[in-house]
C-alpha cells in the first residue's frame, strides 16, 4: 500500500515516519510556558522541578530564573546582609527582632520591580509572591529552631501614602504580605497608615530617608483592636480563663473595653504578639524601623498586657 505524499518511495516514508514521531513527541511533551519577564516562549519539563527550586520555576524561563540574586547566606544577625552592616551598628535600638530578604537588590531586581511597579506589569506580582514565600519558609524555620511553637498572628504590610496609591494603583507591600497570608496563615492586618507622601525614598541620602521617617506612619486603632480581640481571645482559650494565680486573666479598662492583662503579682507572662512587617526593599532599615517603632508604641499605650514582637520580610535587600 503506498501511503498518501510518499509516492512509493522508501525516502519518502521515512518522511512521514520522522514528522509523525515529531508529532507524537509534541503532543506528549508539556506545553510551552511564557516567561512572566522576558515573555520567551520554553517548556518546562516536571522533571526539572527539583533541580529548579520552588513553585517560581514555572513562571519564568531558565535564563530568567537563572538570573535571580538569591540571598544565600547571612552575616548581620539582624537585617540579614550576607556581608557586615553598618546601618545595624549605628542603629542603637532597633524596633524589630530582625529581618530576612529573599534577594540581593541588584540591577536584574531593580528592573524587575520596576516593570511591576511603574510600567504596568502586575503579572510579576506571582513571581515576587513566591519569592518572598521562600524568604518566609526560611524565616519560620529559623524561628522555629528556636520555638518549635512559634507563629505569626498577622502578616502587617508597609503602608503607602493615598497619593502612590491613586498613582500605581496598588500597594506592592500589601501584595506581597497577602501573598504570604494567603499561603502560610498569619492573617494580612493593615496595621498603619501613612500620615503623608514622603518623595521616592530610591532618590535620598541615608540622612533624608532616617529624617524623612519621623512621624510618617501612625497606627490604625480600629485595627488594632479587631486583631488584639482575636489574640486576647486565642490567649484566653489557651490558658483556660485563668492565669498563672488562678484569677480571670481578662480586666476591664476605664472604658470597659475588656483588656487581657499580665498577672503581675503572680508572675503570669504577657501575651506576646508577634507581627510579621511586609515591605518590598530593604535599604537602610529606617522605613521599617519606623514602623516597627509605632506598631510597638501602640500596644504600649493601649494594651499593657500584650508583650509585641516584630519581624521584618523584604522582596529585595540592597
Amino acid at each position: 500500500m503506498t501511503l498518501p505524499g510518499t509516492a512509493g518511495t522508501g525516502g519518502g516514508v521515512r518522511e512521514w515516519g520522522r514528522r509523525a514521531l515529531e508529532a507524537a513527541v509534541s503532543l506528549l511533551s508539556p506545553a510551552p510556558f511564557a516567561c512572566l519577564v522576558c515573555g520567551r516562549h520554553y517548556r518546562f519539563a516536571s522533571g526539572a522541578a527539583a533541580a529548579a527550586g520552588p513553585a517560581i520555576s514555572h513562571r519564568l524561563c531558565p535564563d530568567c530564573r537563572d538570573s535571580i540574586p538569591w540571598v544565600g547566606r547571612i552575616v548581620c544577625p539582624v537585617c540579614g546582609r550576607p556581608e557586615t552592616c553598618g546601618d545595624c551598628a549605628r542603629r542603637e535600638d532597633p524596633a524589630f527582632i530582625c529581618s530576612r530578604s529573599a534577594v540581593t537588590y541588584d540591577e536584574t531586581i531593580r528592573s524587575w520591580i520596576a516593570q511591576y511597579k511603574y510600567r504596568g506589569h502586575e503579572a510579576l506580582g506571582a513571581v515576587f509572591g513566591d519569592m518572598i514565600n521562600i524568604a518566609f519558609t526560611g524565616l519560620r524555620r529559623e524561628l522555629e529552631r528556636r520555638d518549635p511553637a512559634f507563629r505569626f498572628d498577622a502578616a502587617v504590610p508597609v503602608p503607602l501614602s493615598m497619593e502612590r496609591l491613586r498613582e500605581r494603583g496598588f500597594n506592592q507591600a500589601e501584595q506581597l504580605a497577602s501573598a504570604v497570608a494567603g499561603r502560610h496563615g498569619p492573617p494580612l492586618a493593615r496595621l498603619l497608615m501613612r500620615t503623608r507622601d514622603s518623595g521616592k525614598q530610591s532618590e535620598k541620602s541615608r540622612m533624608e530617608r532616617i529624617r524623612g521617617t519621623r512621624n510618617l506612619f501612625a497606627a490604625d486603632e480600629a485595627e488594632f483592636a479587631a486583631l488584639i480581640a482575636r489574640v486576647q481571645a486565642a490567649a484566653f482559650t489557651r490558658s483556660g480563663g485563668r492565669t498563672a494565680g488562678g484569677r480571670s486573666a481578662f480586666s476591664r479598662s476605664p472604658g470597659g473595653r475588656s483588656q487581657f492583662a499580665a498577672d503581675h503579682s503572680t508572675g503570669a507572662r504577657p501575651v506576646i504578639l508577634r507581627l510579621l512587617l511586609v515591605d518590598d526593599i530593604y535599604t537602610t532599615g529606617s522605613t521599617v524601623n519606623a514602623c516597627a517603632a509605632v506598631l510597638k508604641t501602640a500596644v504600649a499605650h493601649r494594651y499593657p498586657g500584650i508583650r509585641p514582637e516584630i519581624y521584618v520580610l523584604t522582596l529585595a535587600r540592597s
